[in-house]
């Protein structure tokens, strides 16, 4: 009798031991599976940064610095045949180092509205012969800024200066193209007002910018 109580408490003790060891290998398992999940999220954030990095050392490498103690957004002399070939309502610069196509948003856009004006498609056309002809193995980096003041008149439509800077960029690359441009080349940023081109301007900073950037 003895003996069964004794190998019965064994099994007893052995099934409560299986099954803590149990337990903590399923806790083991989520902990892995946690672990790894957050390796591949880090992974994919380290990869879009490279990718980042090397379009901004490919721009570097290809366009022309400004001089030493000159501002960075110096007019560079290759920029005038395209800025004449553009016209006036069209700023081309090396701006951060990059050949940046500025539109001003009063050509583009009414006051808080991602539409885009009538007025739009006449330089909107010219700048699409320009990436067709020179950029059509770039990717084209199409940018929405916005001025500090906040949203008055569709602030119901837009949750802030950045939403309706994005949509703006993303209105400007559905023109382009709709025109030819190839849809996957295009990549549309929106900064809303944390990128001014000039702090005393407001007008300066609502723009879109079309910045070709090779692949």
């Amino acid at each position: 009798m003895k003996f069964r109580f004794a190998k019965t408490l064994v099994s007893l003790v052995a099934l409560t031991l299986l099954g803590s060891c149990t337990t903590r290998y399923q806790d083991l398992l989520r902990d892995r599976d946690t672990e790894i999940r957050n390796l591949n999220g880090r992974v994919s954030a380290l990869s879009a940064e490279k990718d980042d990095l090397e379009r901004q050392l490919t721009n570097q490498r290809a366009t022309p610095s400004a001089p030493a103690g000159e501002n960075a957004d110096f007019v560079n002399p290759n920029t005038k045949g395209l800025q004449d070939e553009l016209g006036g309502d069209v700023t081309v610069d090396y701006r951060k180092g990059r050949l940046s196509i500025g539109v001003d948003d009063t050509v583009t856009f009414d006051s808080g509205s991602d539409r885009l004006k009538t007025s739009a498609s006449t330089v909107l056309k010219k700048i699409v012969t320009v990436l067709r002809r020179d950029y059509a193995d770039c990717k084209i980096y199409v940018e929405g800024h916005t001025d500090t003041d906040p949203i008055v008149k569709t602030k119901g439509k837009y949750l802030d200066n950045r939403e309706l800077s994005a949509k703006r960029a993303n209105a400007v690359a559905r023109f382009l193209a709709e025109q030819g441009v190839p849809e996957d080349h295009i990549v549309i940023v929106g900064y809303g007002q944390f990128d001014p081109r000039d702090s005393r301007s407001k007008e300066r900073n609502r723009r879109v910018e079309i910045v070709p950037a090779r692949q």
